[in-house]
Order: C-alpha cells, then structure tokens, then sequence
C-alpha cells in the first residue's frame, strides 16, 4: 500500500507514551490524527474493496484529537481501531462514551488475526488508553462481526449485552385525522431539545445515545453523502408536537427506514405509524429499522424480526447493566454506516 507508508521517524516523533507494550519488534502503535486522513483511506479502501469520500472522513473524524489507532510495520499501516465520541444519558446522568467503528486490517494481514497479532494490539492500546472510570471514556460500545465479537470476548475486551433486530411492517394509511404531519424545518430545531428532554424524563432505566439538536445537526443534516428526511408529527387542532421521526429511502426494492424516533414514549407508537403514512405516500410498501427489543415493545408488531448484529459493550457497563436491569436504546440512527 505505497499510500499508506509513512516515514518511520515520523512515526516515533508522533507515538504517545500508550503502554510499555505500544511497541513490539515486529509492530508499533500510534495514534492516528488530522494528517493522517489519505493513510486511513488508503487503509480503507484495501480493507474494504470500496472507497470512503474524504468528505465522509471529515464528518466523522474531523472534531477529534485522537482518531485512533494505527499498527504499522516500518511505516507500512496494516491496521486501525477507532471510535465515533458518544454521549449516554441514563438516571439523569450523562456519560461519555465512545463507539467503535472503521476496525480494518491490511489484507496481507488478515492471515495473522490471532489475540496476540497487530490487529488486537491496536484494540488492546486503545481501549487500555481511553476507557475507563479516569479516562476519556467511562464504556465503549459496537455492532462486531461474529469473528471479531469471539476475538473480543475471550481477550475481555467486551461482552454481548443486547441484539440488533431488523423489523418490518407494511405501510399504511391508518394514522388517525387528528394527527398531522409536515416536513422539518430549520426552524424547529428548538423542539429536537424540547423533545429529548420530554424523552428522557419518560424513560427511566434507559440507556441511550443523547438524541438533542447538536447531534441531531450532525447526524443527519450535516451527512456530506446521504438524505435523511425528518418529519414533525403533531396534533392537528392544537399543533402540540408529539415528536420527530428521521427515515431514509433505500428505493422501491428495500423500502423505507427508521433512522430515529424522538419522542416521549407515550408519543412512540404514533410516530411509527406517522411513519407508515410516510411510507406509503412516498410510493414503499415496507417500513424497516434496526432496533434493540426495548424500543420495539413500544411499537405496533412487526411483520418480521431478523438478528443483524449484537450489541456490544465493554464489560463493567455491562454487568451494571444486568445487575440494574437496565435497557439498551439504539437503533438504525445510532450507527455510523447506515
């Protein structure tokens, strides 16, 4: 990957103090950065067959200090782990925490993916680095492909808390006169927050992603590739809001998806079936989200419930999520791929 090579002085003028293990005789780590965007998508683009637009890049890296972290070979990068920064809410509390994403290894590398090879030193510096009670972030948390979730629970990095449910429903028109819809505008970006305060008050024993307008702005209106329509649904007599909900159009084929609904909980079911409207009037016979089960006890039965992913959570969060009976609440929106 001749993109990929970086000056191996460079390297050590730019690695942090990780751990005594950040250098290894075969590899080293060190901290990816703002420079280090055509490395990273050069990465990428091995990794995954396709290119990542360096817009997209910005978007999601381009407010960070520390991107993650590079492995490399005499300057030659074969592998990265990362993170989006993310705050929870729960109780009243806010929590900062940090969601794994772009995890990529070199192909020439992909023989060598043992607990002790390059790739799961990168995940070992990182996490060893950042979470934690002291640290940038109290939990880390992700959707892993099957390998990588085994790879990740034998070296105790992170355990399966929740599943990923791909539900459907069909579109309809059932959604009573009372209610009205109409497309979001710039000027009811005061009700993102109106509505995330009235959803967390509603929601107790919740953990979930904070949902207000700067993630709101960032997330789907700030996307450099991707159209995520939002549409205000309130009471047509009174115009009180009941909330927001945020669908992208896949095409006649997939239909249409969930991206995020905001709204109080007493508001959820209406909002889904708002979104149904939605569905059918845009021409789709099927509407889809990815949802934890917690968010779908809410919502009208689906049609269909298939797993796409577990959710993954570093394990002291995790056992405070069991021994608290605490729920998961992250949906299609809560990714950073979709």
């Amino acid at each position: 990957m001749s993109n990929s090579t970086i000056n191996s002085n460079q390297v050590y003028q730019t690695l942090d103090p990780l751990t005594a293990s950040s250098i290894n005789k075969k590899w080293a780590c060190r901290w990816t950065s703002k420079h280090d965007q055509a490395i990273f998508l050069s990465l990428f683009e091995s990794a995954f067959g396709h290119t990542m637009p360096p817009s997209l890049w910005t978007w999601k890296y381009g407010n960070q200090d520390k991107y993650g972290i590079f492995a490399h070979i005499d300057g030659d990068v074969i592998a990265y782990y990362g993170g989006l920064p993310r705050q929870f809410w729960l109780n009243g509390e806010t929590m900062p925490a940090v969601q794994i994403c772009d995890v990529m290894v070199a192909p020439k590398m992909r023989g060598i993916l043992t607990r002790k090879g390059p790739f799961m030193h990168t995940a070992d510096t990182f996490l060893s680095a950042q979470i934690g009670q002291d640290k940038a972030y109290q939990f880390a948390f992700g959707f892993p492909t099957d390998r990588a979730a085994r790879i990740g629970e034998k070296s105790a990095w992170y355990a399966r808390t929740d599943t990923f449910l791909e539900a459907s429903w069909l579109a309809t028109t059932t959604l009573p006169p009372w209610f009205k819809i109409r497309p979001f505008a710039d000027n009811n970006i005061e009700t993102v927050d109106m509505l995330w305060q009235a959803m967390q008050a509603s929601l107790p024993n919740y953990l979930i992603p904070v949902k207000d307008s700067a993630f709101f702005k960032w997330r789907y209106k700030g996307h450099p590739d991707r159209s995520y329509p939002s549409y205000v649904v309130s009471w047509r007599g009174t115009n009180k809001v009941i909330g927001i909900v945020t669908l992208r159009d896949h095409g006649p084929d997939l239909g249409m998806e969930i991206m995020d609904l905001l709204a109080p909980a007493a508001g959820l079911k209406t909002l889904h079936v708002a979104a149904q409207k939605i569905c059918m009037r845009t021409g789709h016979t099927r509407l889809f989200s990815w949802m934890t089960p917690a968010i779908l006890a809410f919502l009208p039965k689906s049609s269909q419930q298939v797993e796409v992913s577990g959710v993954y959570i570093t394990p002291e969060y995790q056992q405070m999520i069991e021994q608290k009976e605490v729920n998961c609440w992250l949906m299609s929106g809560d990714t950073d791929f979709r």
